[in-house]
Parts: C-alpha cells; structure tokens; sequence
C-alpha cells in the first residue's frame, strides 16, 4: 500500500476510536520495519541471507515431528 492509504487509514481507525484495528496496523508496520530492517541488513552481508530468511518465518509454525 501507499503511504497515503496508510495515512488514512490510521486516521480512520483513531476518529473511529477502534483500537482493534490501530493494534493491527502497529502489528503490520512492525513487521515491516522488522523485513527492512532485514533486508538492509542482507545488502551488507549476503552470507546471512539463511538467518534472515528464518527471521521472517512465522514464529507461529509448527513443527512437525515424526514418530
């Protein structure tokens, strides 16, 4: 998305009053942040790239386990 829909977005929410939705938005920008922040990272060290890429990995996955 552009900057400006973000922009209206987070003024949506606030006039709203819906926290449910400026908690989602925080959530997205920081993630984002957290992929820039990544990837900048990756520019200065491409031997890094396996780390990086387990970074972005939802930390929420499960693991599967054999029997």
């Amino acid at each position: 998305m552009r900057a400006l829909h973000w922009r209206d977005e987070i003024i949506r929410a606030g006039r709203a009053g819906d926290m449910r939705r400026i908690d989602q938005l925080a959530a997205q920008l920081e993630q984002a942040e957290e992929a820039r922040r990544l990837l900048q990272a990756l520019t200065h060290c491409p031997a890094c790239i396996a780390s990086a890429t387990m970074r972005l990995a939802p930390a929420a996955l499960p693991l599967e386990s054999k029997p």
